[in-house]
């Protein structure tokens, strides 16, 4: 999805194509709207010998919930709730000769009702992320093989336009539960040779862009608490991919998963806040299968909510990234 540094979502979706089977590191970000835990809702592909399946599902919250499949449609993923939990924002391909293409789509926290919300041949939409008053959507945009930007839109498909440009690739967006900025992903500003990319904060009509925390690596996946005091984020800033959670000026930094390295062992991706902010969902990814796991938000009690695996051939399962939606009210 992105240019020097694939977006975790992206090689998710090139992993589940391909082979499908598990490598699905991930990527959206979505708000953390305040309010009691819902539903956790995430993408889930299955490939067999003669066809790929799978579609958007929720589960939860609670671990002994049985998953629910909300669409059919295996070029489904990136969903994101609306704050007050009865819509869901993802992307897609659903669209009849846009097969290189990825749109936006609506539907209701059910999985009724979907409508378009973009549309392009070339356009490749992903990471959306509800404004609180469910108005408007942020979400990243890669033109054929250009830099993906972020680009906001009303609910109604009007007023698109975008909020960042330049000659670098920006990505993850999400909006703070107060809806007065947003965070991103940006690889605008190498501090070092290894510096791959960096969160960023922005107004919502794309003024004051600055850098929020600044890593030695690759920060991303910014997902900031319903109470907007705290960001976790996905960093290998240390050895291996592991859940980090900062202050919102980016200060007091705090690792909460220990990987030691992603080859052998399992890593992890795209954390979202519970709605309580008293846990946080999360991806692991092992070499042929990825997870939904939750713990708390001290990073204390892991568990995995879904298993699922690859078999040697190539086939199996994965499960996307998630979004943990509010009770609907």
């Amino acid at each position: 999805m992105k240019t020097p540094a694939l977006t975790s979502l992206a090689r998710t979706w090139i992993a589940l194509l391909a082979l499908a089977a598990a490598a699905v590191a991930a990527a959206p970000a979505q708000a953390a709207f305040p309010g009691t835990p819902g539903p956790i809702a995430y993408s889930h592909g299955f490939s067999s010998e003669t066809e790929t399946t799978g579609g958007i599902y929720i589960h939860g919250p609670r671990q002994s919930q049985a998953p629910v499949s909300l669409t059919s449609d295996p070029g489904d993923q990136s969903p994101s709730y609306s704050a007050d939990g009865q819509k869901i924002v993802f992307s897609g391909n659903r669209d009849a000769g846009s097969h290189n293409s990825l749109h936006l789509y609506v539907m209701n926290a059910d999985g009724s009702g979907v409508t378009a919300l973009t549309s392009g041949e070339e356009n490749r939409d992903l990471n959306p992320s509800f404004s609180p008053n469910g108005q408007k959507v942020v979400f990243d945009r890669m033109v054929g093989f250009g830099h993906p930007h972020i680009f906001i839109v009303n609910v109604d498909g009007s007023g698109l336009h975008a909020l960042t440009e330049g000659a670098y690739s920006d990505y993850d967006p999400t909006f703070a539960p107060n809806g007065r900025w947003i965070a991103f992903t940006s690889n605008r500003d190498h501090d070092v040779r290894t510096d791959r990319s960096d969160i960023f904060s922005m107004r919502p009509d794309g003024s004051n862009q600055r850098v929020l925390i600044d890593g030695p690596r690759n920060e991303s996946e910014p997902d900031i608490a319903p109470d907007g005091r705290s960001i976790a984020f996905a960093s290998n800033r240390k050895p291996g991919n592991n859940i980090y959670v900062a202050r919102a000026d980016g200060s007091h930094v705090r690792q909460l998963t220990h990987s030691p390295e992603c080859h052998h062992r399992e890593c992890f991706f795209s954390p979202s806040w519970a709605p309580d902010g008293k846990h946080i969902a999360f991806l692991g990814l092992r070499r042929s299968s990825s997870d939904l796991q939750v713990m708390r938000s001290d990073g204390s009690h892991l568990s995995d909510f879904t298993e699922t695996g690859t078999e040697e051939e190539g086939y199996g399962s994965s499960t996307g990234p998630p979004s943990w939606g509010v009770r609907a009210r």
